[in-house]
């Protein structure tokens, strides 16, 4: 099976959200609680969010094999620089739906 695309990722994110309002029982604050900026309304927009001044998706991580490098994934699996993995306070994403972002960042982000 060949790598996720787009749509495949934006669903993984939109879902993760949605189980997080669920949750927590409110909408989250996306702007408010991510200064610099968090959007994923499109790929471009995704790999262009720097909440915290940290590039998501950096582009000399893409398509060689160094997703697991990208502040994306790292903010998805642990703590970085002070701040909690992601999404704050979970539920967080599987291990799965993870693999599948890394995957799609090693092939190239494709549509």
């Amino acid at each position: 099976m060949g790598a996720p695309n787009w749509p495949r990722i934006k669903e993984i994110l939109d879902t993760a959200l949605r189980r997080w309002t669920t949750e927590h029982e409110r909408e989250p604050k996306l702007k408010v609680s991510h200064p610099g900026g968090l959007n994923w309304g499109t790929k471009e927009e995704l790999a262009s969010s720097a909440p915290y001044e940290l590039t998501l998706i950096e582009p000399d991580k893409v398509g060689n094999g160094r997703a697991r490098e990208t502040n994306l994934v790292k903010i998805l699996t642990r703590n970085i620089g002070g701040f909690r993995r992601m999404p704050s306070r979970g539920p967080y994403l599987s291990s799965e739906e993870i693999q599948e972002i890394i995957d799609w960042i090693d092939s190239g982000m494709p549509d």
